[in-house]
């Protein structure tokens, strides 16, 4: 996560949208940048609100703007199951080893999912606390041009991203009844990922 108080701006990181090559390129004109533990970098805006939220606006008297960044579903779906593929996850309860794309993606729909299957919710993660305002600015990750392109105008900075944390390249497959299941269960984050866009929600 960073935030920038001089341009009234905090970008959460969702995971699995590029957000570590954000870090890496802008934390040099963050005032806070936020690289670890995973439950601090990728901090949900609902957790931002009550944790952040109040200092900085008490600072700044302003309410503060946030951005982030949200896959299209299947698409994170399978950079997460690709992740945890890599060696580095063998024998942990965590890998996706021996397991398909489409076990997997059944596995996450269930009420208990299993630990590998546990990766969270692209929309629980921008829901916000209470009353608090919602999302700022939404982009797709599909669509780095525009997010680039806004990131250089608002922060007034020339930057390069640096290719990181990338999941393993191996093709993936889902059965139609499995995709129709998961677009029904997951449609909240199939319509927040068609509504963002380059422009304030």
């Amino acid at each position: 996560m960073l935030v920038f108080s001089q341009k009234n701006l905090a970008f959460l990181s969702m995971p699995k949208t590029a957000s570590t090559s954000y870090i890496h390129a802008l934390s040099p004109y963050a005032t806070i940048t936020v690289k670890g533990p995973p439950n601090f970098k990728h901090m949900s805006l609902q957790k931002f609100d009550k944790v952040l939220r109040p200092v900085l606006e008490h600072n700044s008297q302003k309410t503060i703007e946030t951005l982030a960044v949200i896959r299209h579903p299947l698409d994170w779906m399978s950079s997460w199951y690709r992740y945890r593929l890599r060696d580095s996850l063998d024998c942990s309860e965590n890998s996706t080893a021996g397991i398909t794309f489409d076990e997997f993606v059944e596995h996450y729909m269930r009420n208990d999912p299993p630990r590998f299957a546990r990766v969270g919710n692209q929309s629980s993660f921008l829901k916000p606390a209470g009353d608090r305002p919602k999302i700022t600015h939404l982009f797709q990750y599909e669509d780095q041009i525009s997010l680039v392109e806004f990131l250089k105008n608002r922060l007034e900075k020339e930057f390069e991203l640096p290719v990181t944390n990338v999941s393993p390249k191996i093709r993936v497959q889902i059965s139609p009844e499995t995709e129709k299941k998961f677009r029904r269960k997951c449609a909240d984050q199939f319509e927040l990922w068609e509504n963002a866009g380059p422009h304030k929600l």
